[in-house]
C-alpha cells in the first residue's frame, strides 16, 4: 500500500476543519441542548423530592389527626361508659330508696289493719260477753244449765 502524502494532508486538513466547524456551529448546539436537557431532568428531581416531602408531611399530619381522633373516641367511649355506670347506679339507688319507701307503706298498712282488727275483735268479743253476761243473768245457772251455755255460746262464736 502507497502512501500519498498529498491525500493525507488533505483528509487531515479537512478531518480538522471539520472539527473546527463542529466545534462552532455542531457541538455548541448540542451542549446546549444537552444542558437544557440535565436542567430539565435536575428539575422534574428537585419536584419528584418536593412532592415526596410534601406527601411525607401530609402522611404525618394526617397520622397525628386519626391518632387524636382516635384518643377522642375513646374519650367518648369512656365517658359513655362512666354516664351509663352512673345512671345505672342512680336507678338502682332510686329503684332501692323506692321499695324502702313501700315496704315502710305495707308495714304502717298491715299495722294499721292489725291495730284496726283488734279494735273489731276487742270491740266484738265486749258484744259478746255482753250477750254472754245477759243470758247468764237470764238464766240461774246450774251445772247443766251451764255446759248447755257454754255449748251455746261456743257454737255462736263459731259461726263468726
Amino acid at each position: 500500500m502507497e502512501l500519498n502524502q498529498p491525500l493525507i494532508v488533505y483528509t487531515t486538513i479537512t478531518f480538522l476543519l471539520l472539527v473546527i466547524l463542529l466545534g462552532k456551529f455542531g457541538f455548541g448546539p448540542l451542549i446546549k441542548v444537552l444542558e437544557a436537557r440535565e436542567r430539565k431532568i435536575r428539575e422534574s428531581i428537585e419536584q419528584a423530592e418536593h412532592a415526596r416531602l410534601e406527601a411525607e408531611r401530609l402522611l404525618k399530619e394526617y397520622e397525628e389527626k386519626l391518632t387524636e381522633a382516635r384518643a377522642e373516641a375513646q374519650k367518648l367511649i369512656a365517658e359513655g361508659k362512666s354516664l351509663g355506670e352512673n345512671l345505672r347506679a342512680d336507678i338502682m339507688q332510686k329503684s332501692e330508696e323506692e321499695a324502702k319507701r313501700m315496704i315502710v307503706k305495707a308495714e304502717e298498712q298491715i299495722n294499721r289493719d292489725v291495730e284496726q282488727a283488734i279494735k273489731e275483735l276487742r270491740a266484738e268479743v265486749a258484744t259478746l260477753s255482753i250477750d254472754l253476761a245477759s243470758k247468764v243473768i237470764e238464766k240461774e245457772l246450774n251445772e247443766k244449765a251451764h255446759e248447755e251455755l257454754i255449748d251455746k255460746y261456743l257454737s255462736e262464736v263459731g259461726r263468726f
